[in-house]
């Protein structure tokens, strides 16, 4: 064998066998794929931890609404809205509307007793606009009514590029929760000044 081929065939020899600066090589190939799945892990949880937030805010408006054992007033209702941005907290834009509606077998249909939204840009329930919230009303007898708690919280995720490169569920937007609820001590919740058919 020619020397110049010896010289090659040693120098890949050695150089197959040596593992000097192996550990860096496998860091700058993993570190990236590290630092992902950390960053995804942050704003995974956050969303989660938004959704969950709101969704317990949601719960605890609805519940104090049914708990009251007589008519509602505007002044009451401003209250509640402000409650539901309170336990968001100053950064997470918050839109609520609280709907009173009971059913009515004569006419076969759901029937909106009032309805108040903390902002102008969500309209008020109406009976001809129910059905925007049709699919979250049980079915209910005669006379019965309800008390519709709808949250709206703007949600941006912490990373967002991370969302972007996953593709995920979790994008820039709203987070919708519709949370129903039986008056606890009246047959309805009535607002006052308002005429509760």
């Amino acid at each position: 064998m020619p020397p110049i081929l010896r010289l090659i065939r040693t120098a890949l020899r050695r150089f197959r066998h040596n593992e000097d600066g192996l550990a860096s090589a496998e860091m700058i190939i993993v570190l990236p794929l590290y630092l992902f799945c950390i960053m995804g892990t942050f704003t995974f949880w956050d969303a989660f931890d938004v959704g969950n937030r709101s969704q317990k805010a949601a719960y605890a408006v609805s519940d104090l609404v049914t708990r009251k054992q007589d008519n509602v007033t505007e002044v009451y209702i401003n209250g509640m809205f402000d409650t539901m941005q309170y336990m968001m907290g100053p950064s997470l834009p918050t839109r609520t509307r609280i709907t009173s509606i009971f059913y009515s077998e004569a006419r076969a249909r759901y029937e909106v007793l009032w309805s108040r939204s903390s902002l102008p840009t969500v309209p008020a329930l109406t009976t001809a606009t129910l059905s925007t919230i049709q699919s979250h009303l049980p079915v209910m007898a005669d006379g019965d009514s309800l008390v519709v708690v709808e949250a709206r919280v703007e949600f941006k995720p912490i990373i967002a590029a991370v969302d972007r490169l996953l593709n995920s569920q979790i994008e820039e937007g709203t987070m919708h929760h519709v949370i129903v609820s039986r008056p606890r001590f009246l047959p309805k919740i009535c607002m006052q000044g308002v005429a509760c058919g």
